[in-house]
This record gives structure tokens, C-alpha cells and sequence, in this order.
């Protein structure tokens, strides 16, 4: 991988960790210590809003580079390219478990709340701090999920 790839590669990785890690971390918790449901979601939409859009385009990124990294990486290594197959197979097996839990995070729940909130659309308190639970819970798997594939991808010859 080159070193314009790689940079855009971690940079990448950087944004979708921190902002996941902001969200899983401060913006959530912050917003749950709100009483009125009302302001919750009204906060939730706004920060989601930008969250989405940074986690979706980190992670695409991360695909397009990475992708690109493994054309590199076979030509450079020619037959020996074989001897990688399963640490390959476990990283792009992850990847796609990653993306998976970032567009449930994103579209499933995230998105949910902030077209409930921009059509006005009734959500029930309950349900509400339900979804803030799943999108937390996804969020630290995501965040699992990535790390334990840039262990794997730190470990691949350069």
C-alpha cells in the first residue's frame, strides 16, 4: 500500500472510531440524562444527522482503500499472495460484519429517529430509549468489530 493509500486508510478508520466513540460515549449518555423525550429526540436528530453521514462515508472510504491496498499488496507479493488467503478471509469477513453493524446503527436505528423527528412523526418514550440502547450496544460493537480488524490488517505484510 502506498503511503497516500495507507494515510487515507487510518484517517478513515480515525473518523469512524472517533465518531462512534464520541457518540457511544458522550453524546448518548448526555442526551439520556434529558427528561422531556420531546428535546431528547430533537437533540438526537441533529447529532445523528452528522453522524450518519460521517460513519457511512468513513467506512466506505476504509472499502474503496482497502480494496485498493489489496491490488498492491498481490502484485508486490506475486505467488506468495496464497500464503495471506485466511488472514484476507478473516479480515474481509469482519469488514463486512462491520459495515453490517454500522448501517443497522445508521439506517435502522439512527435514521428511524431523525425522519421521526423532521416529519413530526410520533415516538413513544419507551421505544425511544429503546433504540438509544440498540444504537449503543451497536456502536460498542462496532467499535470491536473495527478494531479487531485493524489488528488483522496491522499484521499483513506492507
Amino acid at each position: 500500500m502506498d503511503a497516500v493509500t495507507r494515510w487515507i486508510h487510518v484517517v478513515a478508520l480515525a473518523v469512524y472510531l472517533g465518531a462512534t466513540l464520541d457518540v457511544v460515549l458522550v453524546f448518548l449518555p448526555a442526551l439520556e440524562s434529558l427528561d422531556d423525550p420531546a428535546t431528547q429526540r430533537r437533540l438526537l436528530a441533529r447529532g445523528l444527522r452528522v453522524y450518519n453521514v460521517l460513519s457511512v462515508g468513513a467506512l466506505g472510504v476504509l472499502v474503496i482503500s482497502g480494496a485498493s491496498a489489496l491490488t498492491d499488496l498481490k502484485a508486490a507479493l506475486g505467488p506468495a499472495f496464497g500464503n495471506l488467503l485466511w488472514r484476507l478471509v478473516a479480515k474481509l469477513s469482519l469488514t463486512f460484519v462491520l459495515v453490517l453493524v454500522a448501517t443497522w446503527f445508521s439506517f435502522g436505528l439512527a435514521h428511524r429517529l431523525v425522519r421521526a423527528e423532521l416529519g413530526r412523526l410520533p415516538v413513544e418514550a419507551e421505544r425511544q430509549a429503546g433504540m438509544m440502547r440498540r444504537m449503543r450496544a451497536a456502536g460498542w460493537i462496532g467499535i470491536a468489530v473495527a478494531a479487531w480488524t485493524a489488528w488483522i490488517g496491522v499484521q499483513l505484510p506492507r
